[in-house]
């Protein structure tokens, strides 16, 4: 074999693999069913997908049904609340019912003064514009009072009935609503079935989108991690959880005081999706509260001082006497 031939034959192996490696690798679908958009190949753009939009305005005044094919507004449905808005549509098959299960096994985690109807309100939205009240009705009893059917329990809280909202719409406004929070979706012509993601999208008091949450679990609890502790006791890393961002979207009303001191000490994890420990504004915190105990400590000890300093002086001027 000649130089020359080597030499070809080197070449071309060299162009093949790189075009072997430009070609795009198989796209994994997520726990949800689909496609990631960074793992999407990059000449198909995919249809059900959430572009997130943090800051966006909801139409709060969009027009949709409500369970007795009344017409209710977004913000009338909201009620003035910090809201889960939840894109379903009744009849789907599995991916919306995992999702509305891991929103009712959420919200019974919640603490009972802390309760939707009362700090928060939910809203699901069909996004089949053939659906109407009469599914609507049934997926909000089975949620609230529980499925005959399966025997799991709902929601079970009196306030749930004007707190968890099941809504429906026409094309238009559904359309409207969900392409504003960046939620897309497509019908599937041949399934007969909705491609979508599954997302749960916090909206503010008066609207605007606060945060995302993806996948069909969700927490409604945050557990402290502390860094440094034993890691089979904890897991440090950060947890996001469906109470602390309603409390964080309504501006820190509605929750407790450790609340308070958590939102203080924690912050959001955009890249990890979770709430991260501050490590700085919790030295700070805690040299606070060090601080306020070192204050109490010394006036009580002032006050003792005094107050046996008193004493002596009334049995000296008895003694005189």
């Amino acid at each position: 074999m000649t130089r020359f031939v080597r030499l070809s034959l080197a070449v071309s192996a060299v162009g093949a693999l790189a075009v072997l490696l430009a070609l795009p690798g198989a796209a994994h679908a997520g726990p949800d069913g689909v496609v990631p958009q960074h793992n999407q190949p990059n000449r198909f753009a995919p249809q059900a997908r959430i572009d997130e939009k943090i800051g966006a305005q909801a139409p709060v005044g969009v027009v949709l049904r409500d369970e007795n094919e009344k017409p209710v507004t977004l913000g009338e449905a909201m009620a003035g609340k910090p809201t889960i808005l939840v894109p379903v549509y009744y009849r789907c098959p599995m991916l919306c019912t995992q999702v509305l299960n891991g929103l009712l096994k959420a919200t019974r985690e919640m603490p009972q003064d802390f309760s939707a109807g009362e700090q928060y309100t939910i809203v699901a939205v069909s996004m089949d514009p053939f659906e109407h009240s009469d599914l609507a009705q049934k997926k909000k009893q089975a949620y609230l009072n529980g499925d005959p059917h399966t025997g799991e329990p709902g929601y079970g809280r009196p306030s749930g009935e004007k707190g968890w909202r099941f809504l429906t719409g026409t094309k238009e406004s559904v359309a409207e609503l969900l392409d504003a929070v960046g939620y897309k979706y497509e019908f599937d012509k041949m399934l007969k079935e909705y491609n979508h993601p599954s997302s749960l999208i916090i909206l503010s008091p008066k609207g605007t989108v606060t945060r995302y949450f993806y996948g069909i679990g969700y927490s409604g609890e945050f557990e402290l991690d502390v860094p440094g502790v034993d890691k089979k006791a904890q897991v440090t890393r950060p947890r996001t959880t469906l109470r602390l961002s309603l409390i964080e979207a309504n501006d820190g009303k509605g929750g407790s005081l450790l609340d308070s001191i958590i939102m203080l000490c924690y912050r959001y994890d955009q890249l990890h999706q979770g709430y991260a420990f501050k490590v700085m504004t919790a030295v700070r915190i805690g040299g606070l509260i060090t601080l306020a105990a070192l204050v109490v400590l010394v006036v009580g000890l002032v006050r003792r001082e005094r107050r046996k300093a008193a004493a002596s002086g009334t049995q000296g001027a008895g003694g005189v006497a």
